[in-house]
């Protein structure tokens, strides 16, 4: 190898030329395609179980991936439970953007961990720990301490796609009998759209859906719900993963039952009691119950999925480069012109 240019034995230095074209287009493509574009809020959700943009306190476990833009503190908790079960991504499975303090954090089902502070007591089954910090009390399993580590910043993705989420029209209703609420979307269409008040959780203790199981439901809540106490009527089993509660503009959330849906909160600090069932999305959160999947499916007409990421480099010019590059060489070869 000279100078990037790979040798072949036998051949002309213009068969090396042309390798080079080739192989400098190729390069070039890996380089484009390696430099992923800024993951959309969509993306976010069907990738990751549990997302919160600051603190977590956890006492409990969470089914999928985490991450955590803060510290991670809290007694003992479990991540990637049920690991084998998760979508597919480049993320780890336990993302923490600065320390992990208080009881032993156990990362299951060889599910890997990338950390940027420091960590107090981690457990790695199976999987293995970047640390850009150090291990200040005990860690099991594989971990690489003082090492550089890449922590991403999903919060202005969140907070844009619900943003805009909150701007869609509703289409559908919702009616409230003795303390009841059902949810009625509308007849063909891909996406169910309702706008509610917080406000109305505190007059309910019960919920159910009345929509086609193929249908997408969209769910906005204006201002603070406060305390949710209702309980969810039916089988979610179809709908789970494509019921999506938005709630854009609230600050304080506190789950007391089993909620059913994904959870897009990105400005609200948000406390349970009990199993949230969906993808989660929040600023803080202080966690007793679990956290389960399946998660966010995001399978939402793209009038709702705007383009707040950033294009990828385009390769095929560099692509075209390259074959330029091996016919321009393959002519002069062909004419005697050296």
């Amino acid at each position: 190898m000279n100078d990037g240019i790979v040798l072949i034995e036998g051949e002309t230095n213009e068969t090396a030329s042309v390798c080079f074209f080739a192989v400098a287009g190729m390069s070039l493509m890996s380089v484009g395609s390696a430099s992923a574009s800024m993951i959309t809020g969509g993306d976010i959700l069907s990738q990751f179980n549990l997302v919160v943009l600051g603190n977590l306190d956890s006492h409990s476990h969470v089914d999928g991936r985490t991450y955590v833009g803060g510290n991670l503190t809290g007694s003992s908790a479990d991540f990637f439970q049920h690991g084998s079960q998760a979508s597919a991504s480049d993320y780890a499975a336990l993302t923490v953007g600065g320390n992990i303090t208080g009881g032993d954090k156990k990362v299951n089902s060889n599910g890997n961990a990338v950390i940027g502070g420091n960590v107090e007591s981690l457990t790695m089954n199976g999987g293995t720990a970047l640390i850009g910090g150090r291990v200040t009390s005990r860690a099991n399993g594989r971990v690489n301490q003082g090492t550089a580590v890449t922590i991403p910043d999903f919060s202005s993705s969140l907070r844009d796609y619900s943003l805009a989420l909150a701007g869609e029209d509703a289409n559908s209703s919702v009616s409230v009998l003795n303390k009841r609420a059902t949810f009625t979307g509308l007849s063909g269409a891909d996406l169910s759209v309702f706008n509610i008040s917080g406000s109305l959780f505190s007059q309910l203790n019960e919920i159910q859906f009345s929509v086609d199981p193929s249908q997408s439901v969209l769910i906005n809540v204006t201002g603070d719900p406060g305390r949710i106490a209702a309980n969810f009527l039916g089988n979610y089993s179809s709908l789970q993963p494509n019921l999506l509660w938005n709630f854009s503009d609230a600050t304080n959330i506190n789950f007391d039952r089993q909620f059913r849906g994904s959870i897009l909160a990105p400005q609200a600090a948000i406390r349970n009691s009990n199993n949230l069932e969906g993808s989660v999305a929040v600023n803080s959160f202080e966690q007793y119950g679990e956290v389960h999947q399946p998660i966010f499916a995001n399978n939402f007409p793209t009038i709702v999925s705007p383009g707040f990421d950033v294009a990828e480099p385009p390769i095929w010019p560099l692509f075209a480069f390259a074959l330029a590059g091996i016919a321009f060489f393959s002519v002069r070869r062909r004419r005697g012109v050296l």
